[in-house]
């Protein structure tokens, strides 16, 4: 049973009350050694804490630079295929005028669209109406796009308006759409249009870079 100098005083309730000198008797009876001992394991702790921090920020750059240098291949990672290169459709074709014919105007120049359609219509091709359409090349007259089924009708709306090009795209139904630029002056007189077969004119896709009026 400890004396009372030991023992913190009671209350009536139960409760004990300490003092500043029990305080002082209980937490001066802690070894200074084993402080210093929690204080050494703690500096430990971090200290381990720290260079596994730093070998995994050190572990990802270095993986994430061998990546972009193309050293490895992670599953997930891999860059996505360059896409298809445009192709221009080998061999001639026939010049027909079959095919709905759309016109988009490119510019800010009011009305051009409407013109090129009343033009063409006066040279019985079928209109199938008019819009517009972001266009962003430079210097370019015009750009005609197609599916496989609608090159003839393209190629006549070629033969029409010189200097255009022709761009082809996937689509199934035979529908030819027009888009015009900048550079337009006016259709080719009628008397010089020839209605031979013959290639469709996509030399400058890869120099000009028409895809820019799709969007």
């Amino acid at each position: 049973m400890p004396s009372p100098q030991e023992d913190p005083r009671r209350e009536a309730d139960g409760r004990r009350i300490f003092t500043e000198r029990d305080l002082g008797r209980y937490f001066g009876a802690v070894d200074p050694r084993v402080l210093a001992r929690d204080r050494r394991r703690r500096h430990r702790r971090h200290a381990i804490a720290l260079v596994l921090v730093a070998l995994v920020v050190a572990g990802t750059a270095f993986t994430a630079l061998q990546v972009l240098r193309g050293e490895w291949a992670i599953p997930g990672w891999e860059a996505a295929p360059p896409p298809e290169p445009v192709l221009c459709p080998a061999g001639d074709v026939a010049y027909s005028k079959e095919s709905t014919v759309t016109v988009y105007n490119g510019t800010t120049i009011g009305g051009l669209a409407g013109d090129v359609a009343n033009a063409l219509e006066a040279r019985d091709f079928v209109i199938g109406g008019v819009g517009n359409k972001g266009f962003t090349t430079a210097n370019m007259v015009a750009v005609i796009v197609s599916g496989a089924g609608g090159r003839e009708t393209s190629l006549a709306v070629q033969r029409n308006i010189e200097g255009s090009v022709y761009l082809p795209d996937e689509r199934e139904e035979d529908t030819v759409h027009v888009i015009m630029g900048t550079q337009y002056q006016g259709l080719v007189p009628e008397e010089s249009v020839s209605t031979e077969a013959g290639p469709l004119d996509c030399q400058r896709l890869e120099t000009e870079a028409p895809t820019a009026a799709l969007g």
